[in-house]
């Protein structure tokens, strides 16, 4: 459609504002929206504050701990270890090591994905995802070619780019599917279908929730469909992002709605639409799907997205030359170790490790026990002092070590906490230092090799894995739990955060309790002991 037949099928300005001001009041009492705007609109005030920056923006991210664990689980993956990922384990790293834009665009997505998954058409809308994402990663490997500087503003406008269409079919899945109907049955555009049903078209509507949520205007211009014919070469920023956003997203569409045998023509008309704009040869472009797929598949993963379940992705991985879709995590090697991390998988404080809640029987008899906020504030403060001797040059390393050890000690209520350190010449684990009733004696229990079989401490030592033992007797793990242990460690609850510098264990983190089931990790403290035990980390890497 020309842009000039779009704009006289749009109403009045007036009265395209009185239907924006309807749908949006519409959106607004459903109990999900307004914390998906206030998410967005936070991260889009920090970004264009001059005041505001790397710090605002971690602490807003780690407000959320379910998208910080999926953040950083993303950070780690393969299209970010080119810039320094894979060895990332807070938000403030991340945002030094990849840049702050990159940190914004990646939760940007997450924030939209996760507040728009949770509805009756859940498959339709993950469909939908998978396209908005795969056109935002292409946007991102084509930024160069469009002379886009910003590449993460070039994937965060392709994804913005068919907005209105996804919140509507999130809000307005009945008038989504009568604006389908339309279009399929009757034959009208998809620009008046929408404007019939909804009052305004898709492009809209999508436009001005953005603002709404104060996106900056070039990022809203992305959203803007483009004439139809050729597409003049781009004359400013704001023209480069929005012709990278249509090329992705048509490219997007025609992978969807293409026969094989027509592909070859569809994409020389697409070259040649935008070859003033993008460069790109059909070979070329065939390189780019294939690795934006590559991409998208990381990306999935971290979201629960299973890719082979996505006709889109199925014909967008074809249209790549690639076999099969990709999948990521699939190459965990096999052995000895890993059947035993197997075996102890159960007992992994994984990332998106579940709030443990104690039982109001538990809270009774552990009434001593610190409570959750009081915890939280030792350990941040903890955590806080830490990070100031880190930048302290007069302030040794074993003391840096003693402050994590002592947050983790008195913001946890553990019995005992004990550093263990690598003696590279015996290859085995020592106690150096700790805290705890007669915690001497215990430091001299911690003296064991690291090539024996592997049970629990050398299981989390070679696979980096926070491992909790609710009980050492418990018959699943009683195995695993090594002799040495037994003899000279009372303690029948434990937890071990191993410290692994350049891929190697250099030491480990140990803190117990008496009694089985004493110890419980609630998400938020679990959050703050890993950024503890990631300062151990530095401080160690900072000291060679």
């Amino acid at each position: 459609m020309k842009s000039d037949e779009h704009e006289l099928l749009e109403p009045g300005r007036e009265i395209r504002q009185s239907a924006l001001e309807i749908l949006l009041r519409r959106m607004q009492a459903e109990s999900d929206f307004p914390a998906l705007s206030e998410a967005i609109g936070d991260i889009n005030r920090i970004a264009s504050s001059d005041r505001e920056g790397v710090n605002e923006l971690s602490n807003n991210i780690l407000k959320d701990f379910a998208l910080t664990n999926k953040l950083l689980k993303l950070v780690n993956v393969a299209f970010y270890n080119q810039v320094g990922g894979g060895s990332i384990s807070t938000i403030s790293r991340a945002v030094v090591i990849l840049g702050f834009n990159a940190v914004r665009s990646i939760a940007l997505s997450l924030i939209l994905f996760d507040n728009l998954e949770n509805k009756e058409h859940a498959q339709q809308l993950k469909e939908e995802f998978v396209k908005v994402l795969y056109a935002g990663m292409l946007a991102r490997e084509m930024a160069g070619r469009a002379q886009v500087k910003d590449v993460e503003e070039a994937f965060i406008g392709a994804m913005l780019h068919n907005l209105g269409r996804m919140l509507a079919m999130f809000y307005f899945p009945e008038e989504t599917a009568a604006i389908r109907q339309r279009v399929e049955v009757d034959g009208l555009s998809d620009v008046k279908a929408s404007i019939e049903v909804l009052g305004l078209s898709f492009e809209n509507l999508g436009m001005g929730i953005a603002r709404n949520w104060g996106f900056p205007d070039q990022l809203v211009q992305t959203m803007k469909k483009l004439p139809d014919g050729k597409i003049r070469k781009s004359a400013n920023n704001t023209d480069k992002l929005q012709a990278l956003a249509a090329f992705s997203n048509e490219l997007c569409e025609i992978v969807l709605r293409t026969p094989d045998a027509d592909r070859g023509k569809a994409l020389a008309r697409l070259t040649t639409r935008f070859g003033d704009s993008l460069p790109v040869t059909e070979k070329q472009l065939a390189g780019l799907m294939e690795k934006s797929m590559q991409d998208i598949a990381q990306f999935a993963l971290a979201v629960n997205v299973n890719l082979k379940q996505s006709a889109f992705a199925k014909q967008a991985s074809k249209w790549a030359g690639m076999a099969t879709v990709p999948e990521a995590g699939k190459d965990t090697p096999q052995g000895e170790v890993p059947d035993a991390r197997t075996e102890l998988d159960a007992n992994v404080l994984h990332e998106h490790a579940p709030i443990l809640e104690t039982s109001p029987a538990e809270e009774a008899s552990s009434s001593q026990q610190l409570t959750s906020e009081k915890s939280q504030s030792i350990l941040t403060s903890g955590l806080q002092d830490v990070s100031n001797s880190l930048i302290d040059d007069t302030i040794s390393i074993n003391d840096i070590l003693r402050m994590i050890l002592e947050a983790m000690y008195t913001g946890m209520g553990f019995a005992h906490v004990v550093l263990c350190i690598k003696e590279g010449r015996r290859n085995a684990m020592c106690g150096k230092f700790g805290f705890g009733t007669d915690v001497q004696s215990l430091i001299k229990a911690f003296d064991f090799s690291l090539a024996e079989k592997p049970d629990v401490f050398l299981v989390a030592l070679q696979n980096n894995a926070d491992i909790l033992i609710t009980d050492i007797d418990d018959p699943k793990i009683a195995t695993r739990i090594p002799a040495w242990y037994r003899q000279h460690v009372p303690a029948r609850t434990f937890v071990l955060f191993p410290i692994i510098v350049k891929g190697k264990p250099i030491g480990l983190i140990y803190a117990d309790r008496p009694q089985p089931g004493d110890i419980t990790i609630p998400e938020k403290e679990l959050s703050l002991l890993k950024s503890l035990r990631n300062q151990a980390i530095l401080a160690i890497r900072q000291s060679l």
